[in-house]
């Protein structure tokens, strides 16, 4: 359990630097991302020790920060594509404008008060609590992914698909942490990077298709159709994952 404990102080400590690492703008997209990572792998250790407060604190940090990351992967994404210059060049003065309003708001000052008052001694659980969350992680976690997907849609919408994006990314974050136990597996991991991976692509492209249109762009069609794509990739893999033999048995 020493080991799980030092991976959380990991996590904990990265996510101070990268805040403090975020002073004026303009704030350095890489930065921005690897903040909102840990904040959200720190949200997830609190979840696992069962410590809703903490979590929810940690959970609204992450949101302070989201339209500042969907409009940098936007405009990397525009000028990677080389489409109209015009584009790129409107959503990269969204993107400053968004930085400003970050700075001017006092959120990332903010997140610096949040972590500076979580404490990880105080979240700190018994070692027969973590092995009981431990054994049962797995189960636990193939049952509530089952209980999600049946309560899909037949063709799952998009707030659907948000918020199961989100519920796996939170698996997948506590199951990193299991790999310090000998309960953590690999596969388990693994599979759900894959399936984060996937929904990831597709909440992208629904973020950017809704940008475009908003800001009246001239690749407005094309992120619509893209956006199609990517959201039949998504149902399927969902509907992969939805198979008898695959329910069975959870993510692993």
């Amino acid at each position: 359990m020493e080991a799980v404990e030092k991976r959380a102080a990991l996590y904990y400590d990265h996510a101070v630097g990268f805040a403090r690492a975020l002073r004026t703008p303009p704030f350095h997209p890489e930065t921005v991302h690897r903040l909102r990572t840990h904040l959200r792998r720190l949200q997830a250790y609190a979840e696992l020790l069962q410590r809703p407060k903490t979590a929810s604190s940690l959970a609204k940090g992450v949101t302070r920060l989201s339209r500042l990351r969907t409009l940098d992967v936007f405009h990397r994404y525009l000028r990677r594509r080389r489409g109209a210059a015009e584009d790129s060049r409107r959503v990269a003065w969204a993107l400053r404008e968004e930085e400003t309003k970050v700075a001017h708001a006092g959120y990332v000052e903010a997140i610096r008060t949040l972590l500076e008052r979580t404490s990880l001694a105080r979240m700190r659980r018994p070692d027969d609590f973590l092995e009981v969350r431990f054994e049962s992680l797995n189960r636990e976690h193939a049952d509530r992914l089952r209980a999600t997907l049946r309560g899909l849609s037949a063709e799952a919408k998009r707030k659907e698909l948000h918020r199961l994006r989100l519920l796996v990314k939170a698996f997948r974050y506590q199951e990193e942490i299991a790999l310090e136990t000998s309960w953590g597996s690999p596969q388990a991991v693994a599979a759900l990077k894959r399936l984060q991976r996937t929904l990831g692509d597709y909440c992208d492209r629904d973020q950017f298709r809704r940008l475009a249109k908003k800001m009246k762009l001239a690749c407005r069609v094309e992120m619509q159709k893209e956006y199609r794509r990517y959201r039949k990739r998504a149902r399927a893999a969902v509907r992969r994952l939805g198979l008898p033999e695959t329910a069975a048995t959870g993510p692993r």
